[in-house]
């Protein structure tokens, strides 16, 4: 189950590449950065229902002088959560969702995981989801938190305290101003996913048709 779960979080995860300054020597709690380092961003994104963008993934593996690039769009819906649609260079979609993972490859069903019968996918879910609202109440359960601001930009980091998840990533760092704009999570050996988000576009209003539309089950 870890060695499946792997890749998808690593695949869905991922802000700047090395940040000019270490946040994991900046320790802090929930509390401490809802109140100084991400106050006004967190404020806006806890009004948001539905968020839209794009996304560039960007895979640096130590083995391969080139990462390895993948682009496409998503969309954030609270209330039922995150499309993944990889457009660029091949056609995938990965639904993500507190009830599983689904994910389709140039339109046929590859995989599917149920949160019920693999918890694990749940732990998942509700991570991936924290990062988008910055939701670090949530994201104190299962990591230690790390960050500070430097102006208008602010970073966070953070240690996974279980050895499963650990066994994905080792550390992760999201940064931004007033978006989340940047992933980067590093695993052991050392090798780094990079999600860099852009054209994010917020909506206070519940989803719509079409949105809802895009989490409804496959049809057989």
């Amino acid at each position: 189950m870890r060695l499946r779960l792997a890749p998808l979080l690593l695949l869905l995860c991922g802000v700047c590449t090395h940040a000019a300054v270490d946040p994991f020597a900046h320790p802090a709690t929930g509390e401490a950065l809802l109140r100084s380092t991400l106050a006004r961003p967190a404020v806006q994104l806890a009004k948001a229902q539905v968020l839209k963008g794009r996304f560039t993934h960007s895979k640096h593996l130590s083995e391969i002088p080139q990462p390895l690039v993948a682009s496409g769009e998503f969309i954030f819906a609270r209330d039922l959560g995150v499309y993944w649609h990889t457009q660029q260079p091949f056609d995938s979609v990965v639904v993500l969702t507190n009830s599983g993972i689904v994910q389709r490859d140039e339109g046929a069903q590859t995989l599917q995981l149920s949160a019920d019968e693999q918890p694990a996918v749940r732990v998942i879910a509700n991570i991936f989801l924290a990062l988008f609202t910055l939701d670090v109440t949530s994201l104190s359960r299962n990591f230690d938190l790390y960050g500070l601001s430097q102006g208008e930009r602010w970073i966070i980091g953070l240690k996974p305290r279980s050895s499963a998840i650990a066994s994905v990533f080792r550390q992760a760092t999201v940064t931004g101003s007033g978006d989340v704009e940047q992933v980067v999570l590093t695993d052991a050996h050392g090798d780094r996913t990079v999600i860099d988000l852009s054209a994010i576009e917020y909506s206070e209003a519940a989803a719509g048709a079409d949105v809802r539309a895009l989490f409804a089950p496959a049809k057989p």
